[in-house]
C-alpha cells in the first residue's frame, strides 16, 4: 500500500472490504467469493509492473515481493496494465495461491502469494468515520458528516494524477444524478490545492461535491487511490473499496443502503 505523501502514480491496493461482512452475491443471487488481497503498490514500466511498496504482514511480503521488483507475469500470464492485474487478484478470491515472477537484479524469481481479504485501517465498520476536515471547493455540500445523518454518502478520495481515479468519477456523477434525491451525496476529497480540484471538476463535469482537505487522507488512512466509503443513513462506516469500483456493484451498494430505513 501506499504511504502518505502519495507518489503521482496510478497506484492500487489490490482489495476490496466487505463491511457488511460477506460478499455481494451476483445477480443470480450466487454468493461471490471476497475479493484477494496482495498488498503492493504497483505502477506501469517497461517490460512489467514495478513494485512501488509492499505493506508490512501482507501476503506480498509473505511471499517475499520487495519494492524494486519488476512483475513480469502473472499466474503465468503478462501481468498487463495496473487495473487489469488488479482484477486479476481481486478475481482469484481470498485463499487462493496467485503466482507472480518478477525481475530482481537481473534474475527472474518465482514467488507464491496466499490471498488475504484486507483489513480496513483508520475506519472501524460499523462505527461513525472521523470528521472530514475539509473544505468544500464546488457542489452545493454540506461536507459536515453528522450534518449528512439520514442520507446515504459515498466519500471518494481521488487524485488530479490517478487515472482509476478519474474513470470512478463519471460512475460517480451517474449515482449521484439517479439517486440524489433518494438521500445519496458523494462527495468526492483530494490532498491536492482546490484550485486543482476545480479545474478538474469542471473538465470532468462533476456535479456532486468535491472537497479538499490536506490532511483527511491522513485521518482516514487512505493509502492507495481510489479509495471509496460508504456511509449509511444512521452515520456508520458500512463498506471501503479500494480501487476503480464497477458501476453495477455501486449500484447496488447504494440502493442497499437506501432501501435501509433511517434509525
Amino acid at each position: 500500500m501506499i504511504r502518505r505523501p502519495l507518489r503521482p502514480i496510478a497506484a492500487f491496493a489490490l482489495a476490496l472490504l466487505i463491511a457488511a461482512g460477506a460478499a455481494h452475491g451476483d445477480p443470480g443471487g450466487t454468493p461471490a467469493a471476497p475479493a484477494g488481497y496482495l498488498g503492493a503498490t504497483i505502477a506501469p514500466t517497461r517490460g512489467g509492473l514495478r513494485v512501488e511498496g509492499v505493506e508490512g504482514a501482507s501476503p506480498a511480503e509473505r511471499a517475499g515481493l520487495r519494492a524494486g521488483d519488476v512483475i513480469v507475469l502473472a499466474q503465468g500470464l503478462p501481468p498487463g496494465d495496473p487495473a487489469t492485474f488488479t482484477g486479476s487478484v481481486r478475481a482469484a478470491g481470498v485463499g487462493a495461491t496467485y503466482n507472480v515472477t518478477v525481475l530482481r537484479r537481473g534474475r527472474r524469481v518465482p514467488l507464491h502469494a496466499t490471498l488475504a481479504e484486507a483489513v480496513a485501517r483508520g475506519l472501524t465498520r460499523g462505527a461513525p468515520p472521523p470528521p472530514l476536515g475539509a473544505s468544500l471547493v464546488m457542489g452545493a455540500g454540506p461536507i459536515d458528516l453528522p450534518a449528512l445523518r439520514g442520507r446515504v454518502v459515498l466519500v471518494d478520495f481521488w487524485a488530479s494524477w490517478c487515472g482509476p481515479c478519474r474513470a470512478m468519477m463519471p460512475v460517480l456523477n451517474r449515482l449521484s444524478q439517479r439517486f440524489g434525491a433518494q438521500g445519496l451525496t458523494v462527495i468526492g476529497v483530494t490532498d491536492e490545492s482546490a484550485a486543482i480540484a476545480r479545474r478538474v471538476g469542471m473538465q470532468m463535469g462533476i456535479r456532486y461535491t468535491l472537497a479538499s482537505g490536506a490532511s483527511t487522507g491522513t485521518r482516514y488512512n487512505v493509502q492507495s487511490l481510489p479509495t471509496l466509503v460508504a456511509i449509511d443513513r444512521g452515520g456508520r462506516v458500512r463498506e471501503i473499496a479500494v480501487g476503480f469500483e464497477g458501476p453495477a456493484r455501486l449500484e447496488a451498494l447504494v440502493a442497499r443502503l437506501l432501501a435501509e430505513p433511517t434509525p
